[in-house]
């Protein structure tokens, strides 16, 4: 099976390299490609994608908006969110926003491309080390433990 991903990322440089790298892997396909949220909403109407790998901070619309927007328009289709930000409570209000999972542009490509085939293959997809951060601030959160 070929996954067809929509890459959107306002950094022509980044978002060439990761059509770059991502077109040469074997079972991977870019459907489409966008700099920003607006350009984004206009590719969805007219391409089919099994995977948006977004990025957050984009210019005009982004962000937490822009998912919501997504999700509401295409409820099934998955949103793997990679971006620089990797504070915890930044990653806790995309996830509740709607992405599927969330990976730092600090991690190796390779772990990217299992973040691609797990959010395809499960629906979700979290770094081991991001996840252990957000159960650990779960937890903070609620000293009762409850």
């Amino acid at each position: 099976m070929t996954i067809r991903l929509l890459v959107t990322d306002d950094h022509e440089l980044v978002r060439a390299g990761l059509v770059n790298y991502l077109g040469m892997t074997p079972g991977i396909e870019v459907v489409a490609e966008a700099a920003s949220g607006t350009e984004l909403l206009e590719k969805l109407r007219s391409t089919s994608a099994d995977l948006l790998l977004l990025d957050m901070t984009m210019p005009g619309i982004s962000g937490e908006e822009l998912i919501g927007r997504i999700k509401e328009s295409y409820p099934d289709l998955p949103i793997l969110v990679l971006s620089m930000h990797n504070e915890i409570p930044f990653v806790m209000r995309v996830m509740s926003a709607g992405a599927s999972g969330y990976i730092s542009k600090e991690r190796p490509p390779q772990v990217l491309l299992e973040a691609i085939r797990q959010t395809i293959k499960t629906g979700k997809y979290l770094h081991p080390a991001m996840a252990e951060q957000m159960e650990y601030a779960d937890a903070s959160a609620d000293p009762d433990g409850s």
